[in-house]
Formats: structure tokens, sequence, C-alpha cells
């Protein structure tokens, strides 16, 4: 007998574009409120990157995550105890799995869809070609496929000659095969770091091309996970936070200027900090050489690049294997060029990172970097999607009209506010999403590169923010 859903047709329901974290909390929430949707994936399950039968994922089976499990749970389930604090790959995909079981998810999933193209024709009419050759009309669409669907690389990157592997971190499996081999990986961040930790356990060589420098933070400071300690910091200390912090990890791991890695170039608390015990330590023992920005590459794959922050002019290296840990640039595929409006720093203009200006029928999530678990964010965006799109249904929403207004302005006109983490669409846990009163920061960004890559943001006061904006409709 088929399910009542299947008999809603497509023009009344919601389009999610994603099975992973993000697109679970959307499908979730709009289930909560009974807004009808369907969910797509191109995997055959729901898990998203963490699905470890996905060729396409950037996710290698010895990697460590970086946040811990209180920031790396849904609101209305908790990780199990059994699990690790810092969960591998394949405890996350259990977990997600088992999230779209408890919720009923599954009945809702297509599995083996990709979108071809969504596209509006007018407000709440989107036409959707899938990969069967069907084509759908969806009265609205929600964007979770990530972050990891369009890879950057540099402009030198087309000089390599084929005698030189290169890939994306997105295709890194894990350092076997490497021995004797160099190793050149290039990127500032998260990704770049641990590749460089992996690669070292095997190359025989590795060097880090780094071209701006961040604070390395520890997963734990006195015996508890870094994100749980940040998020009990006291409000009121103010500016006096940043001080203790950037002493707190300079006593517990060093700075990364005196291991020969680049001086950050912002606070640590206004950092997109790399979260890893091992780096620095890896860097003081050799097995990790700092390197400048790459500036050239010869015909016979040798490339040349700055010295490290202590050196100066150019050097140069012959690697093997070239991992360019460069970013992922924003937008997808499926959607037309300029439905999201790009600001003109380049950055797709999304009110809170989700929200696109003007349209109460798209929502793009995941299209933002935070340092540590992102699912929190992921969470709050969804909810207040899920809010938006039901309101959309009534006549008339008060609560509706207030977020488009403030949708058309600033984002720093939000309150960042203590609001209560117990009141989203499914039930908060109080306290464990860090719930307090927030002072709003800036992120550090690279400006004038030009190369349209996913923007990062302060979670916390993007968190507060969004708090903010769904209390209007709670």
């Amino acid at each position: 007998m088929p399910d009542h859903h299947d008999q809603i047709p497509s023009r009344e329901k919601v389009l999610i574009i994603g099975a992973g974290p993000a697109g679970l909390a959307a499908a979730a929430a709009l289930k909560a409120l009974e807004v009808p949707f369907d969910l797509v994936d191109r995997a055959k399950h729901v898990g998203g990157i963490w699905n470890e039968e996905r060729a396409d994922s950037p996710i290698w089976p010895s990697m460590e995550m970086i946040s811990s499990r209180e920031f790396t749970q849904y609101e209305d389930m908790l990780q199990p105890v059994a699990f690790p604090e810092f969960l591998s790959p394949g405890h996350m995909a259990k977990y997600l799995r088992a999230y779209a079981a408890r919720h009923e998810l599954t009945a809702h999933f297509r599995p083996g869809i990709d979108v071809r193209y969504a596209r509006p024709f007018e407000d709440g009419v989107w036409q959707v070609e899938l990969s069967t050759g069907e084509v759908l009309i969806y009265r609205a669409v929600v964007s979770a496929h990530g972050i990891a669907e369009r890879p950057h690389r540099p402009d030198w990157a087309a000089d390599v000659p084929k005698s030189v592997q290169v890939i994306h971190s997105k295709d890194w499996t894990g350092p076997d095969g490497l021995e004797g081999k160099r190793v050149l990986v290039v990127g500032s961040g998260q990704s770049a770091a641990d590749i460089s930790v992996d690669a070292a356990r095997r190359a025989l060589e590795v060097r880090w091309s780094i071209r701006t420098g961040h604070w390395v933070v520890p997963r734990r400071i006195g015996g508890v996970p870094g994100d749980v300690a940040a998020s009990r910091e006291p409000a009121l200390l103010g500016g006096l936070n940043e001080k203790i912090a950037e002493a707190v990890v300079s006593r517990t791991v060093g700075a990364p200027q005196d291991a020969g890695l680049p001086e950050p170039v912002a606070p640590l608390l206004e950092d997109s900090v790399i979260i890893s015990d091992d780096v620095l330590a890896r860097v003081r023992e050799g097995r990790i050489t700092p390197a400048g920005a790459v500036t050239s590459v010869a015909e016979d794959g040798t490339v040349f690049h700055d010295g490290p922050a202590h050196h100066a002019g150019h050097l140069r290296y012959a690697p093997d294997l070239i991992v360019l840990a460069t970013g992922y640039e924003s937008g997808a595929g499926h959607l037309p060029e300029g439905v999201v409006p790009r600001t003109a720093g380049g950055d797709l203009d999304l009110f809170l990172g989700a929200f696109p200006r003007g349209r109460d029928d798209l929502v793009v999530l995941g299209q933002q970097r935070v340092a540590g678990g992102a699912l929190p964010v992921l969470v709050e965006q969804a909810d207040v999607a899920a809010y938006v799109l039901a309101a959309t249904l009534e006549d008339s929403s008060s609560a509706l009209r207030r977020f488009q207004q403030l949708r058309a302005g600033s984002e720093s006109a939000v309150p960042v506010t203590d609001s209560s983490a117990g009141a989203g669409v499914l039930g908060r846990l109080s306290g464990v999403f860090g719930a307090h009163k927030v002072t709003a920061r800036a992120t550090a960004t690279t400006p004038g590169t030009g190369e349209k890559l996913v923007p990062a943001a302060d979670r916390d006061t993007l968190l507060a923010r969004l708090r903010s904006v769904r209390d209007l409709f709670a």
C-alpha cells in the first residue's frame, strides 16, 4: 500500500537536495512542522560525506574529527556513550543512519538520485530535472549539498606536468604507498594540517606550503574537549577571554611561529584555528617542513616556493605528489548562476549563511566554514528554514514579515542574545551548544583573492543570531 506522503503532488512539497547532516536536519524539522518534502541524494544511503561507500567523499578512514561528541550531535538524539569522545568517520556514519531511522526520514528518501538542475520560474515554482529523467515541479528547494562539490585548484596547478601526481584533498585516502616519496601539501587550513600529519607517517619527506598563518589548538585543554571548554567561558570576562585563551594555548602546545609556521594573522578567538594534537610536534621533529606560497612550476615538475617566515627568498622542491588542500568554491552545479547573488567580494549573498535575500522558496545549507563542529549551525539554519517554509503556507504571518525585514538588512542588526538553546523545532538540550551571552566577532578572511571560496564565519556569533531569528517563530 503506498505511503500517504507519496500521494502528495510534488508541487506542494519542498525538495531537499542532499542527505547529509544538513539535509537530515532540514528533513526532521520540516517533518515536525508537517511540511511535506522529498529527500534525494546521489548516494545509495543517507550520511552525506560520512557515507563510507561514497567515492566522492573527502573523508578518509583514519581521519580524526576536530569536534567532540557534544558538538557533533543533534539536539534530540545524543551520541551513544560507547562512542569515543572524538568520533571516527564510521561512528558518524552510523549515528546519521540511526537519526534518519529515528525520525523515519528514509520513507521520504530517494537514493541514487542526482539533481541535474533546479530552476525557479516564479516565487514558489521550481522546475527540477532528476538523473532519472523526471522533470518535476516543487514549491521550494533546500540545497544541502555541502561544501565539497567544487574543489578549488590554484592557477599554477595547471602547469604541473603529468610526471607529478596532483590530487585535491577531496581525493586523499591515506598515506599508503608513499614510502620513499616526497609530498607537497598546499593549503593553510585544517585539511592541510591533517593531511600533512597523515602523509608524514609514511612519506620520505613532507613539505607544507602555507600562505596564511593560523593558531594551532589542541583537542583537549586540561582534559576537557576544547570546544566544550570554550562554551563554558564566562562572557563577563569580555576581551580578557582572548588573552587568557592565547596564553593557555601557547603554554599547552606553543606558538606556531616558534615552530617555524607563519605567525597567525588574527587573534585566537577570531581565527579559523587549526585543531591538532600532532602537527606542531611533527614540524619540530622535522617530519613536516614548513614552506611559503608556491610561486611557479618548472617543466620538469620542480616547484618553486617562498621560504618560510624565517627564510628569505625562493626555494625549490621536486615532489612526487602534490596534495591541494586549497578549499572549495561556493555555489552548486544544480542551481543557475545568479539565482543567489554574490557580494562585491565574490561571496554568495546569504543571510545568516543560508537564506538568499529576497527569496522565501530557497535555502542553501552548509555554505560557510566554522571552526569546530558545524552541526549546531546546520541545525539552527534548518530550524529557521523549516519555520520560514511553514509560514509561507499561511495567509498571514507576522513572524515571516519580520524575518523578511531582517533578511533585507545587515546581519549586524540581528541581536546577539543569550537566547535559550531549548526552543528549537525538536527541542534543545539546555547548555549543550553553549547557550550563553556571546560577544559578536568577525572572522579573519583573505581579501582580494577573487577565488569565490566558501567563506568562514564565527560559529558562536552565527549561532546567536540564528537563535534570535528562530525566536521570531517559536
